[in-house]
């Protein structure tokens, strides 16, 4: 299949700046910032919420925008492939039948919950319930819940899959956007409400590549980073280049607004 012009545009966007800041965390020794640690707010309360940003940014995109614009048929099946691009991120990162698909990999390849040490002399038998308990577990989340240490596998960055997953969804939905510039200045001169849901989702579009980029430099090794990467961009060309086009029901988005 032939990609479209803002298709070659945001895959490479993303693959590029992934490669570009693990790059520059090899040649040079990224100075310590604001971003380098993960309390950072924007990771607490946007990334670590990240899903919950998107479902309401896009939200609002459908009801301000898509709405007025768009037919009632392709209003809903943008609302279709909403849902089946969070299907996706929820298998990936949250749920697969237990355990998530990253965790799976995770433990697929030696990962476990271990215990924390413990201090020199007897283990009491809480600490052996515990440990019992640690290896029982295959969740990443419910592992540091409990106070033990995911280590030993493949950890697929799940920042990078959220953060390229979502933003080339909101690039295929936007996609009107390099082809009608006009279509825009257009929303901003008749709909203020459309246009502040307009700029809103490209706000966040931003601060989604600035904190892709904050990840690569800072945390994961080079493997996950690229795992992350694969997983992201496969999500995007299973929906928007393998499901979608063939499904009559569901569609591509138009493009034009």
């Amino acid at each position: 299949m032939t990609l479209s012009p803002h298709q070659k545009v945001s895959v490479a966007l993303y693959i590029l700046s992934v490669f570009v800041a693990f790059l520059y965390s090899d040649i040079f020794t990224p100075p310590q910032t604001y971003f380098s640690t993960k309390g950072n707010i924007l990771n607490v309360f946007f990334i670590k919420k990240g899903w919950f940003w998107v479902t309401v940014v896009y939200g609002c995109y459908v009801y301000f925008v898509l709405s007025k614009r768009w037919s009632t048929q392709q209003v809903t099946q943008s609302i279709y492939r909403f849902t089946c691009v969070t299907v996706y991120w929820y298998v990936m990162t949250q749920w697969l039948l237990g355990p998530s698909f990253i965790d799976r990999v995770y433990v697929a390849t030696g990962g476990s919950c271990t215990p924390p040490a413990y201090d020199d002399g007897d283990v009491s038998t809480q600490q052996q319930q515990l440990t019992l308990l640690l290896s029982q577990t295959f969740r990443q989340s419910t592992c540091r819940q409990l106070g033990g240490r995911w280590s030993g596998g493949h950890d697929v960055s799940g920042h990078c899959v959220m953060l390229i997953h979502a933003s080339l969804f909101f690039w295929e939905e936007l996609s009107w956007l390099f082809y009608s510039i006009p279509a825009a200045t257009q929303l901003k001169r008749t709909q203020p409400s459309a246009w502040r849901s307009f700029l809103a989702v490209l706000a966040l579009l931003v601060l989604w590549w600035w904190m892709l980029v904050m990840t690569a430099i800072y945390f994961h090794g080079h493997f996950e980073l690229v795992s992350g990467c694969i997983f992201g961009v496969l999500g995007w060309a299973s929906l928007y280049l393998g499901l979608f086009p063939n499904l009559p029901v569901i569609g591509l988005p138009p493009q034009s607004l």
